[in-house]
């Protein structure tokens, strides 16, 4: 029997601990359901950000509405079908815009990034003993720099980002900081040292934003002598096909999983 190998997105592991098998639907059989609205409109705020970041990194910069122009295009034309029931196009768009702005205003002045949008190159962890190999993916919303050492950042969005706890997100910063790491050290440019960050941005109508340090990812993600890490309970369900539901999730709906319909666990 050939040696199993899967491909796991970073952003993908709070989804794992939600519910597994909802995560497995998505990530290893690749079912997907239309973008919904926050989803979208998270997307468009990803873009415009990094359009805004990027040009102040080169040292190029450009205004807050300009770099809106990038939303506005993302949610006219989103490039894939979304659900955007209970919220119209027009309430997106403020919703979008108004976060985009403190965001310009508050978060990026204070940052000193090195990368924007950072294509991380794939990075295959073993479990020989599990003879399986699991290869995580993905992109860096943001790499920065304080007092010349180096720390990942990501972003994210939604109608609680702010009160909701960084700590969903530990394993997912963990991934980023391995996979940095590779990228730094590769370049010559030396490692990552300081605490991953979360830039959270509330698309509500108060467009609170906040920065929350989150500590410890990297043993979060890998364990450490007492503690099985995250991408070992993940490795040892992908072997044995043990993938449960959790029907407390507030995803587990028609609108989020697609495995919904038949779970048996809802």
């Amino acid at each position: 029997m050939s040696r199993a190998h899967y491909y796991v997105r970073a952003s993908s592991f709070a989804r794992f601990f939600d519910c597994p098998k909802s995560w497995y639907e998505q990530t290893v059989l690749g079912k997907h359901l239309p973008s919904t609205a926050p989803a979208t409109i998270g997307t468009a705020v990803h873009k415009s950000t990094a359009a805004f970041d990027e040009h102040r990194m080169v040292n190029d910069p450009i205004t807050a509405d300009d770099a809106a122009e990038v939303l506005m295009q993302h949610l006219a034309d989103p490039g894939e079908e979304v659900d955007w029931a209970g919220t119209s196009l027009r309430k997106a768009t403020t919703i979008a815009l108004g976060v985009h702005a403190r965001y310009c205003s508050d978060i990026a002045p204070t940052r000193e990034y090195i990368a924007v949008e950072q294509h991380l190159d794939e990075l295959t962890i073993a479990f020989d003993d599990l003879d399986l190999d699991i290869t995580l993916t993905g992109t860096l919303d943001r790499m920065f720099q304080k007092g010349g050492k180096f720390g990942v950042a990501d972003l994210k969005t939604g109608a609680r980002a702010v009160s909701q706890s960084s700590g969903k997100h530990r394993a997912q910063v963990g991934v980023y900081e391995l996979m940095a790491d590779e990228l730094l050290r590769r370049d010559g440019s030396g490692t990552i040292e300081l605490p991953g960050e979360i830039i959270q941005l509330q698309t509500s109508s108060e467009y609170q934003v906040a920065v929350a340090p989150v500590v410890g990812a990297r043993t979060l993600l890998l364990g450490d002598d007492q503690n099985t890490g995250m991408i070992t309970h993940i490795a040892r369900a992908l072997k044995t096909g043990d993938f449960w539901g959790n029907p407390s999730s507030w995803l587990c709906s028609e609108k989020y999983c697609p495995a919904w319909s038949t779970c048996f666990y809802r």
